[in-house]
């Protein structure tokens, strides 16, 4: 294979960005900006088509749809059906693993898999505790719930919107709203089928579906002091939670004077009578009681955390919060958000070290404390994922009919062959903003942009390997293997490298440069195309071996109490059922 000069630094460009994309350091969105940049720079794609991902129908219907989901959200259609689950489950794992399998997969069956984790994963934990079976043994099945149900329509993820993106630019005419269906919803019986067996047998329940004081294990390191009489502390201030008297390891998170929470910084001076709730080594507190007049006001059982207007919630840092990588100084958390953390976990693993000096990581999870009025405003921001049913949104019945009927004539239209998706999920996403269903700046808050710029930076990556001819030299290699020799044998391989990659770095990308392989492989082989394009969207979708191959697997990898290697013992068998099952049945309703 002789290459030119385009071709090799088209390779560089590749190249690099997998080593990015699967060393996670930088995010993904930033990564694929990058690669538009160097794209743009060596000229590779030509400047007519280098912002084509902008202004691909595939980046501009799932930004339509963030709105459309957001509007079912808003007006509490979601959350009133996900909170109807408690009335069917009474007892017992398997009836409650099936019964969030089926809610969640139809959820996402029309609405982005990400907002629908988000909104049921509150419902799972609070319905383990309520049956007492471990988050280890549900969530998971929720995950993976969530991507069958996305490969059951054209819109259920923005990766099948991509790849039929690439479809349309090759001239091709496309899927349908319901042409994955058939395929789909055989996936998602099997799949749900294999993890009712496999989260009862092949899953530890690490975590117990306790509350979350008892999980935070905060009598470990959190305590009440009363200040006595006399006290060095008495005339102190803590601006920051730290006095100097205290040692560097012992933080004041909040003072409670006169039955009034105050938080560390609005407090002034300390003051005889004030209880301290203090974060450090509980023993290291307990030492120094006796000199600095202070007496265990809480005897360990915290009896103060939480008030009329003061509540406790656990949240999440999701892929997307701007938080990733600084501490809570850096923040200013408190005056940021109005709450105090009181509890960090890692991976399930509480942290009992210094957490303002940490640094955020994606998954973490914050126990917080704070009024009710400001925590319900963390829903709001993209920086924090409610892992409690905390949002004050009630069912508005008057505006939640209207959402039901817009999202009803969206998948009327949307199914229409007259009728493009875009136009579809366009004139649903001014309907909900018409309607009032969602304000104009609800509207804006709810597309997510990272996920738009990552499709939208990749998409003249595929361009570029078309137009400098590096595909199909690719292709031709593959196709030189002498048991690459039937468009049978191409198909496993294909589904098989997409399912690889999928499991190390982003999906979207992925498909990004999956799809024009696809594509010309179809074409040097004189077969469809379809074929090929539909093993891309269903391996590029369907990640179930790793927690960072796909988002919602992140999202519940810290509330599971997941170790890596669970998603591999759970996952890959599941991973290479669908590999055998999908390229069998893919030339059955997409014929060579």
């Amino acid at each position: 294979m002789i290459l030119d000069p385009a071709s090799w630094t088209l390779i560089a460009i590749t190249v690099a960005a997998l080593i990015l994309f699967i060393s996670d350091r930088f995010p993904i969105d930033s990564i694929a900006f990058m690669v538009l940049l160097a794209l743009m720079l060596t000229n590779l794609v030509p400047a007519e088509y280098i912002l084509d991902g902008f202004s691909n129908p595939a980046t501009m219907t799932v930004a339509a749809l963030f709105v459309v989901s957001a509007g079912l959200e808003r007006t509490g259609v979601v959350r009133f059906i996900a909170q109807r689950l408690g009335k069917l489950v009474k007892e017992g794992q398997t009836l409650l693993a099936f019964v969030l399998s089926l809610t969640t997969g139809a959820f996402s069956a029309f609405i982005n898999s990400t907002a629908t984790v988000a909104i049921m994963l509150p419902v799972a934990l609070k319905l383990s505790r309520k049956t007492k079976v471990s988050p280890t043994q549900l969530l998971m099945t929720l995950s993976f719930a969530a991507q069958f149900g996305g490969v059951c329509t054209l819109i259920g993820s923005s990766i099948n919107l991509l790849v039929n993106g690439y479809a349309t630019s090759a001239g091709l005419a496309g899927f349908s709203l319901f042409e994955f269906s058939k395929l789909g919803i055989i996936c998602f019986v099997v799949g749900t089928a294999y993890m009712l067996i496999a989260s009862r047998f092949l899953l530890k329940p690490r975590v117990s579906p306790e509350d979350i004081e008892s999980s935070y294990k905060l009598s470990d390191y959190l305590l009440e002091m009363a200040v006595l009489e006399s006290s060095p502390l008495i005339g102190e201030s803590a601006p920051e939670g730290h006095i100097e008297a205290l040692g560097k390891n012992i933080t004041v998170l909040e003072i409670i004077r006169h039955g009034q929470f105050i938080w560390a910084g609005n407090a002034g001076l300390i003051r005889e009578g004030d209880k301290l709730l203090l974060r450090g080594e509980a023993n290291a507190i307990l030492d120094q009681a006796e000199r600095l007049k202070l007496q265990d006001w809480g005897a360990g059982k915290l009896p103060q955390l939480k008030a009329d207007k003061i509540q406790l919630v656990e949240v999440q840092i999701p892929r997307t919060s701007s938080l990733i990588g600084k501490s809570l100084r850096q923040v200013d958390f408190f005056w940021r958000y109005h709450a105090a953390v009181l509890g960090l976990k890692r991976h399930g693993e509480v942290l009992e070290e210094r957490i303002s000096e940490l640094t955020f990581h994606s998954g973490d999870q914050l126990l917080l404390q704070g009024h009710h009025a400001d925590l319900e405003q963390l829903a709001d921001t993209h920086d924090f994922q409610l892992l409690q049913n905390l949002s004050s949104l009630k069912l508005n019945t008057k505006r939640a009919f209207i959402a039901l009927l817009v999202m009803a004539g969206f998948v009327l239209a949307a199914a229409s062959p007259h009728i493009p998706v875009l136009a579809a999920a366009f004139g649903a996403a001014a309907a909900m903003v018409f309607f009032r269903c969602i304000n104009l700046h609800q509207a804006y808050q709810s597309v997510d942009i990272k996920v738009i710029m990552l499709l939208a930076c990749l998409i003249p990556l595929g361009i570029a390997m078309q137009k400098t001819g590096l595909a199909a030299q690719f292709v031709q290699l593959g196709l030189d293997q002498p048991w690459i020799n039937s468009p049978q044998a191409a198909l496993v391989v294909i589904y098989a490298v997409t399912m690889l990659l999928t499991a190390v770095m982003s999906n979207a990308a992925t498909a990004a440069l999956m799809a024009p392989l696809a594509l010309v492989l179809a074409g040097q082989m004189n077969v469809a195309a379809e074929p090929f394009l539909v093993a891309v969207t269903f391996a590029a979708s369907t990640c179930f071996t790793t927690p960072v191959g796909y988002q919602t697997n992140t999202m519940v990898y810290g509330p599971g109490g997941y170790k890596y290697t669970d998603f591999l013992r759970v996952g890959l068998p599941l991973n290479l059922i669908f590999l055998a099952m999908t390229t069998i049945l893919i030339p059955k309703f997409w014929p060579f």
